[in-house]
């Protein structure tokens, strides 16, 4: 990637992530994770990339919407950690679920910014 990494870029690609998600488009979220991503979801399960990747991939878990309620980052050490509150919509067999996440997302700012850590939690 190009340029310095920014709070902004950072942020910026969260949302391109986000979006991913929801559209399963694996060539996008194949770049913005990290090979060895720790994916934690709001149930407890634990993931990593091929998992998380595959899941989507096979229409197994399906989103409907992902945003960021409110979001702040910080940096350190060559890392981001951004900490925030979104509204996701899950879809699954036995019916939509809409959920209030807390989350903390880690990203690798070098040699390109990529998630390699996100753990959630249900927020009121």
């Amino acid at each position: 990637m190009n340029g310095a990494v920014t709070e902004s870029l950072i942020l910026e690609l969260e949302d391109r992530r986000f979006q991913a998600t929801i559209g399963a488009d694996m060539p996008t979220l194949n770049a913005l994770i990290a090979e060895d991503l720790r994916y934690v979801h709001s149930n407890g399960e634990s993931e990593d990339k091929a998992e998380f990747l595959r899941k989507l991939a096979s229409g197994e878990r399906r989103y409907s919407h992902y945003e960021a309620l409110s979001r702040g980052l910080r940096r350190e050490g060559g890392f981001a950690f951004v900490h925030g509150l979104a509204r996701v919509g899950l879809l699954r067999a036995t019916g939509p679920l809409e959920m209030r996440l807390a989350y903390t997302a880690i990203y690798r700012e070098a040699p390109a910014p990529r998630l390699m850590a996100w753990h959630s939690t249900k927020a009121a």
